[in-house]
């Protein structure tokens, strides 16, 4: 995901962070801050409590950053299974809907998919249920301000957790009920159609959402905005994959794509994407590849250092790429996984040297 920072590892995947994250992280911390809640005899928020504002402030952000550790635990738990299974997860990330985490593929095995969306809903229920032990505990302690704090504290994080949980078994994507839904269906119907049904249960889920958002709650709108391009994204790509059955790279390469010299100045290099109408080029050199130049390396150079800066100084090494023989649904994965609109297809026509192209696109040597 864009526009997102690393801030640690944990069983050996990145954990990252949106900055719409902390806008969500400011918001329960202040909502904590200054309201005092009653929701099924649980106070939420420190605002009634007699103490400083300062210090209500503090519990508050201590109380919101205890909650989205629970976040993560949530998606550690969906990550945990995914890579039991065998798949790899690339990072977690946090942002203002929560977590998600990106995996390099999910299995299609009806029992695994259910195992994995299943694991996170039962997380976060599991670690409401401990925090609402620790309530009842700790209610029954001499009335003190102390008291007060740790109750409303873990009170908070058992209603949320248990809520978190309730609502990701909503059978609607992107969220965890989607997918379980999707692998109760898959194991009585075929694939592709039981995730077209749970695409379209999904929007209507969102548009159930949003006209009770009009009403009632402004956040429930943004949520249904969220849903639906989860099961529309999901329908789409459901569709590509399946209109690249049985293509592979070197099927959906352009013949012949444009490059640019390693040695070619950011001012030649802005009027070389001007007369070529491309945004991204490979980078070459006696017929190797170096590396990705694009408009996002291109705009990171101030104008006045343009004429003095090489491509070879800016240009991006991380270059994604499969062979001319792997499923052409391979590098749609890949690029999708990156960011990236393009991707290079190699392939090997003899000791010497390596047949180079860009995927939908490509093709030169």
């Amino acid at each position: 995901m864009k526009s997102s920072v690393k801030i640690g590892t944990i069983i050996g995947i990145p954990i990252r962070i949106h900055f719409t994250f902390l806008l969500i992280l400011a918001l329960f911390a202040w909502s904590f801050s200054i309201s005092s809640v009653a929701f099924f005899g649980i106070i939420i928020g420190y605002g009634a409590l007699p103490i400083e504002l300062k210090w209500k402030v503090l519990f508050g952000i201590f109380c919101a950053i205890l909650l989205f550790v629970c976040v993560i635990l949530h998606e550690i738990g969906h990550s945990y299974m995914t890579q039991k299974y065998g798949y790899k997860i690339h990072s977690i990330t946090l942002f203002i809907f929560g977590g998600i985490s990106q995996a390099e593929e999910l299995p299609q095995n009806p029992k695994m998919e259910f195992t994995i969306a299943v694991i996170g809903p039962a997380i976060s229920i599991f670690l409401g249920a401990i925090a609402y032990v620790f309530y009842l505990l700790i209610n029954t302690f001499p009335a003190s301000i102390s008291t007060q704090i740790i109750v409303i504290t873990v009170g908070t994080l058992a209603f949320y957790n248990v809520l978190l949980g309730l609502f990701n078994l909503i059978p609607a994507f992107p969220i965890d009920g989607g997918r379980i839904l999707r692998s109760f269906l898959a194991s009585r119907i075929e694939y592709k159609r039981a995730t077209k049904i749970a695409s379209n249960i999904g929007k209507g889920f969102a548009v159930a959402m949003a006209v009770l958002g009009i009403f009632f709650n402004i956040w429930l709108v943004l949520v249904a905005v969220f849903v639906y391009i989860g099961a529309t994204e999901e329908d789409k790509n459901l569709q590509i994959s399946v209109t690249l059955e049985g293509y592979k790279g070197k099927n959906l390469m352009t013949p012949k794509i444009d490059s640019t010299p390693p040695t070619m100045t950011l001012q030649e290099f802005s009027g070389y994407m001007l007369s070529h109408k491309h945004l991204e080029y490979p980078v070459m050199e006696n017929n190797h590849l170096l590396g990705m130049m694009s408009i996002n390396e291109f705009h990171k150079i101030a104008r006045e250092k343009q004429n003095n800066t090489l491509v070879k100084d800016v240009m991006r090494t991380d270059v994604l790429s499969i062979d001319a023989d792997e499923p052409a649904s391979a590098a749609f994965k890949m690029m999708t996984q990156h960011n990236h609109e393009r991707l290079i297809v190699k392939k090997m026509v003899s000791t010497r040297g390596s047949f180079l192209g860009q995927t939908f696109n490509v093709r030169w040597s």
